[in-house]
């Protein structure tokens, strides 16, 4: 799970970046999930300003503003290329330019990548194939509203998100924190036809997906450092899933169900 570059911005930690970037390209068997603000233009306060000011814009201005974001795309695209058949999609931030035609930055980011684009807010069912059984797991991503200070009020908004939605993993970016903790696990009843109704219980997860754009740097100044807010968190965060099924004990089966066990690392 990766998010929050802003690429574009001067304030863009781009040795983490690509140091990250190479690390991805050696997981041969790894899938990604974007999770918005791959670039830093245009925020929502800039897109309210384009669009009280759109209908003034002389015709030839105007498509140079949308050359210049659709540069900035390829060069996101070609920097992310590698994923293409393996990223499960890519979630909407609140940094995005809107484009004459009607799409955004984001759905033309995930066109040229060939995955979905998921909006600001998906629920995912991936599924693993095993010993001819499907195993899912539900991810419930969203970028992110909102901030807190500390880390605690951070990784707790996306605790809040099991209130509403059943899911393994929730996860959010946006307020360039990085973190994941395990939350409250959920009790169920399964049906198995061999041993009939049996109680079980979903552990789930809450995280924040970090971020790439620097706050402080030696000798400059920007609205992170104006606003005195903390240092981002830099980096992705890794979902390790194992699936194991039976565990064989004196010739007899100890467990039939499949277990699954995920582990984070951040």
């Amino acid at each position: 799970m990766f998010g929050d570059v802003h690429r574009d911005s001067p304030n863009h930690a781009d040795t983490k970046w690509q140091e990250d970037l190479d690390y991805f390209r050696s997981r041969k068997d790894a899938y990604f999930l974007g999770m918005g603000d791959y670039l830093d233009s245009t925020s929502t306060t800039e897109r309210e300003c384009l669009g009280h000011i759109s209908k003034q814009m002389h015709d030839t201005f105007r498509k140079d503003i949308q050359a210049l974001q659709q540069a900035k795309i390829d060069m996101m695209a070609d920097e992310l290329i590698f994923m293409k058949g393996r990223l499960i999609g890519l979630i909407n931030g609140n940094h995005y330019f809107e484009f004459q035609s009607g799409m955004n930055s984001d759905q033309k980011l995930a066109d040229a990548l060939n995955c979905k684009y998921l909006g600001v807010c998906a629920l995912i069912r991936i599924y693993f194939n095993m010993a001819n059984r499907k195993c899912a797991l539900d991810i419930f991503a969203h970028h992110g509203l909102g901030a807190a200070r500390l880390v605690g009020g951070s990784i707790n908004r996306v605790a809040q998100m099991f209130e509403g939605v059943e899911a393994d993993v929730a996860v959010m970016g946006h307020d360039h924190k990085r973190v994941a903790a395990p939350t409250t696990p959920r009790l169920f009843l399964e049906h198995d036809s061999r041993d009939g109704l049996k109680l079980r219980r979903r552990e789930t997860w809450a995280v924040r997906s970090g971020s790439y754009l620097a706050s402080y740097r030696d000798g400059e100044s920007n609205y992170n450092v104006d606003a005195c807010r903390p240092a981002s968190s830099l980096g992705h965060v890794e979902m390790l899933v194992k699936f194991t099924r039976g565990c064989k004990i004196s010739g007899k089966i100890k467990e039939r169900a499949t277990r699954r066990e995920i582990r984070f690392l951040t």
